[in-house]
């Protein structure tokens, strides 16, 4: 079964948070520089910078001017909204809405069952991921399942918009994920359930209407997490 290939960015936020994790970058000091870093994880430094933003959007580094890259607490981050100069957080869910919509009425019309069941693995990952309390991994697992049904759609202009402009989404997500009550993380499981279940059903309206569901509650657990912060 083939599923979503990571990018070297991907790869890289993963080391990092794991070397948060361990102990390798401590709380509250600063990361090595991106050159030094970019040679210790063997990878190109343009991945280090596109890692580094991911994690600043997580709210597991801050990066301070003239000082560096710090590792904070995700609680610690105030999640900020590192797009608000272009993007409201309403602008971002109105056209994943409009877009991710349009993938799963292609995908329920077009695709064949055999191929959709393939999600049923990726929200068994996000589940996992739920019970370990694991937020690196719900959110890997979450972005996942989003990117595949653009791929599922079969229209690669709807893929390549969403590539082009990942980094606004990705980080739209990862807002919402903070919102940290047990509850609010199985809802988003039991979401991503039922969009599977109208598209094994071949039901276009039913999986739009759960996939706008689905981002519609996304976006109001990103507005608490915001809130929570501001206040």
């Amino acid at each position: 079964m083939k599923l979503v290939k990571q990018t070297v960015a991907q790869h890289t936020v993963e080391i990092i948070q794991e070397g948060i994790k361990t102990g390798t970058y401590p709380v509250g000091q600063a990361l090595p520089g991106q050159r030094v870093l970019a040679k210790e994880l063997g990878v190109g430094r343009q991945a280090i910078r596109e890692a580094i933003s991911a994690l600043e959007g997580l709210g597991y580094l801050t990066v301070e001017a003239g000082r560096g890259m710090f590792v904070v607490e995700p609680e610690a981050s105030g999640s900020r909204w590192r797009f608000a100069s272009q993007y409201t957080i309403e602008d971002v869910y109105a056209v994943r809405t409009a877009l991710e919509s349009l993938s799963v009425q292609l995908i329920a019309v077009k695709v064949p069952l055999a191929k959709i069941n393939c999600l049923d693995t990726l929200v068994n990952q996000l589940e996992a991921a739920v019970d370990d309390s694991d937020l690196p991994a719900m959110i890997k697992a979450d972005s996942q399942f989003h990117r595949k049904l653009a791929e599922l759609s079969g229209n690669p202009l709807l893929l390549e918009i969403l590539d082009t402009f990942n980094m606004v989404m990705t980080e739209s997500k990862n807002i919402a994920f903070l919102d940290t009550p047990e509850t609010n993380h199985r809802s988003v499981v039991a979401e991503h359930r039922s969009i599977v279940v109208s598209l094994k059903a071949k039901d276009p309206e039913a999986a739009s209407r759960d996939i706008k569901a689905h981002i519609l509650n996304a976006q109001k657990r990103a507005h608490r997490v915001r809130r929570k912060n501001v206040l």
